[in-house]
């Protein structure tokens, strides 16, 4: 038996209209190699900083809502977003900044040859202008890559000897969702 049963017989019905079905495949085929070319460092570039600061986001919630079987749950990044505190806690000031990579991400699985500008990451920015004030960013992505050691370092629970100064210094933050999201 033939891992592909019939296929011999679906061939025979194609055929009289290879001629179109070949036409139809190199149109294809040229938008495919054009995708294919498109410069996906940028891609590379945020997809890796999504997927770290994913990463330190796990361990995060794990310690704060102590899950014993986290992977169980399979929530998506945009989940686990929402999940961290918007008030009192020092990962609710990075908490729109992950929202908005995390659009910034999704731009990209839909419209591969996206752009990201500068004006699509204001949260971002409005992060990195405390935590990086003296750093002047050529492009968007240069200034999400500097943000993800930012986040994740608020994305890690403090030793406990430090977790009340945390606690205190970030009792009176609060945050929202960015509203171009």
């Amino acid at each position: 038996m033939r891992e592909i049963e019939g296929i011999q017989e679906a061939m025979e019905v194609l055929r009289p209209h290879w001629g179109e079905i070949e036409e139809d495949f190199n149109r294809q085929n040229a938008r495919y190699l054009e995708m294919a070319t498109t410069d996906h460092d940028a891609i590379g570039r945020v997809l890796r900083t999504h997927l770290i600061i994913e990463n330190f986001m796990n361990s995060y919630l794990v310690d704060l809502f102590e899950f014993e079987d986290y992977a169980s749950l399979r929530l998506t990044f945009a989940q686990k977003a929402k999940m961290i505190p918007k008030s009192k806690s020092s990962a609710a000031w990075i908490r729109p900044g992950i929202i908005q990579l995390n659009s910034v991400r999704n731009k990209y699985g839909h419209q591969i040859d996206h752009t990201v500008e500068f004006s699509s990451i204001t949260t971002i920015m409005d992060v990195l202008s405390v935590a990086r004030p003296s750093v002047e960013f050529e492009t968007p992505i240069e200034a999400i890559e500097a943000f993800a050691p930012v986040a994740c370092a608020f994305l890690s629970v403090p030793p406990p000897h430090l977790s009340g100064a945390f606690s205190l210094a970030f009792s009176h933050v609060h945050t929202g969702t960015p509203s171009d999201i």
